[in-house]
């Protein structure tokens, strides 16, 4: 049984006492369930919906999350829809290997839709729309998830707990433990330079593989979201792992599938904005975090690319109230998340300015500051360290996370890049209206997107599309 915490907020004083217990409560108790068993019998169906491109794809092993997302400990009937834009992409020869690996599994149908080029919103969106075409009239859930996440066994069990047993609840969603592999590095560039048959330097071998600044900088991003599972109750949803009703869905509820359709890029900011302007509840269960281990050698381009794309997403809104939502958001995004660097460069400047000056080290604003630096790096560190710990006991049967390259230098280093590129990015994208993701370039006006453009072809107008 997964343990459950009031709806406040634990506070970040809590964070480690709540993952410390439930660690400890997972581990005495990780093969229960959250149903009885005769409740087991009689579970509904649940249909896994997965857009899929698999350029764009993150994760280092978008195969083995897939099997951890269809193997699990649910006992109902599960149905998994690929949706892909076309039958040329390269998850459809991915897909099919799992048919074969996992023909032997009852209870689970493997399908693969096919959306064609989206001409009035995001593919991912359209590809979305094409997977709930293919949904089965038995379904009663929808879980849109993708392949930058790998579930553990009781993950489906859990989120349909919180739809099942709270009626105000719209939607059930999780979020990514981001983890650079350990043989990672921030000389991808230069390394692919090299011959692929002449081999490296003696002297390059000598030395062990530098941190992965870059890939680190990535996951930085995404342990700031972290904060939103301090309470099972929040105003964040994550498209990589979210539950919907399909009887919500398929009613069209709060206009959900009409801003998916007209214009739509972010199919989870969209949820997250329908379920806040109608005063519904959105469910974080505090357990819903999945391991996901990031590719090899992350460029800066790839990294500038992925934060260009979670911020532009605070660009685009389909009401007032949600436009200042993502404005707020924007903000603190863009200044004070952006402090981190001006307030280090002034701290090295007192530091060096001790040798002239050695009562400088003792003025209590320098003091204060130096001891909230090293207390907050030592914080977040046990913090993540605990995460991990909580992650291997929800799924004690795969890979152990290591954070044997998780230093402080490493996480202090990656936060002063993220803090130097929030407003770089911010500013980037208030300067440019377009986006480019998978090859296909969006424009956006006034939240919504009004021109797709796929790679060798003309834009094409939404407006003329919709008509």
């Amino acid at each position: 049984m997964y343990s459950k915490c009031s709806k406040g907020s634990l506070g970040f004083g809590g964070l480690f006492s709540f993952f410390g217990h439930t660690t400890n409560y997972l581990a005495r108790n990780r093969g229960e369930s959250v149903f009885l068993y005769e409740e087991q019998l009689k579970l509904p169906m649940v249909s896994m919906v997965m857009p899929v491109k698999w350029a764009a794809i993150k994760s280092r092993s978008p195969k083995e999350n897939w099997k951890s997302q269809l193997v699990s400990m649910y006992s109902g009937s599960i149905e998994a829809i690929f949706a892909v834009e076309s039958e040329d992409d390269g998850a459809v020869q991915v897909v099919k290997e799992l048919q074969e690996e996992l023909a032997h599994l009852e209870g689970v149908t493997i399908k693969v839709a096919v959306a064609g080029p989206a001409t009035t919103c995001s593919q991912k969106i359209a590809n979305i729309l094409a997977a709930l075409r293919a949904v089965s009239p038995e379904s009663r859930y929808i879980f849109c998830m993708d392949a930058n996440c790998k579930l553990h066994p009781g993950t489906v069990h859990l989120m349909m707990n919180e739809l099942e047993n709270d009626a105000s609840v719209f939607v059930a969603t999780g979020y990514p433990f981001d983890m650079p592999p350990e043989n990672a590095s921030i000389w991808a560039r230069r390394r692919r330079s090299q011959s692929r048959h002449q081999p490296p330097p003696a002297a390059t071998r000598r030395h062990p593989p530098l941190p992965p600044l870059i890939a680190w900088t990535m996951a930085q991003f995404r342990y700031n979201c972290l904060s939103e599972f301090l309470s099972n109750r929040s105003t964040f949803v994550w498209g990589g792992a979210m539950v919907l009703r399909r009887a919500d869905v398929e009613q069209n509820m709060y206009g959900l599938l009409d801003w998916w359709r007209k214009g739509g890029y972010s199919d989870d900011m969209q949820v997250q904005a329908c379920a806040q302007d109608a005063g519904r509840m959105i469910a974080t269960p505090l357990s819903a975090i999945f391991p996901n281990e990031l590719k090899k050698d992350v460029t800066f381009d790839y990294c500038w690319g992925f934060l260009r794309r979670q911020n532009w997403v605070l660009f685009t809104y389909s009401s007032w109230k949600n436009w200042a939502r993502h404005m707020t958001l924007l903000f603190l995004y863009a200044v004070p998340n952006a402090s981190w660097l001006p307030a280090f460069l002034l701290s090295l400047a007192s530091l060096a300015e001790a040798p002239l000056r050695p009562a400088r080290l003792t003025e209590p604003a320098v003091a204060i500051h130096l001891a909230a630096c090293v207390g907050f790096l030592i914080t977040f560190h046990a913090a993540i360290a605990a995460i991990a710990n909580m992650c291997n006991h929800l799924s004690p049967e795969a890979q152990r996370l290591s954070l044997a390259q998780f230093t402080p230098f490493c996480l202090g280093s990656s936060l002063l890049m993220q803090s130097a590129l929030a407003p770089a990015v911010t500013i980037a994208n208030l300067l440019n209206t377009s986006m480019e993701w998978g090859n296909i370039r969006y424009e956006c006006r006034w939240g919504r997107v009004v021109e797709v453009q796929h790679p060798h072809s003309s834009p094409v107008r939404v407006s003329q599309s919709l008509t």
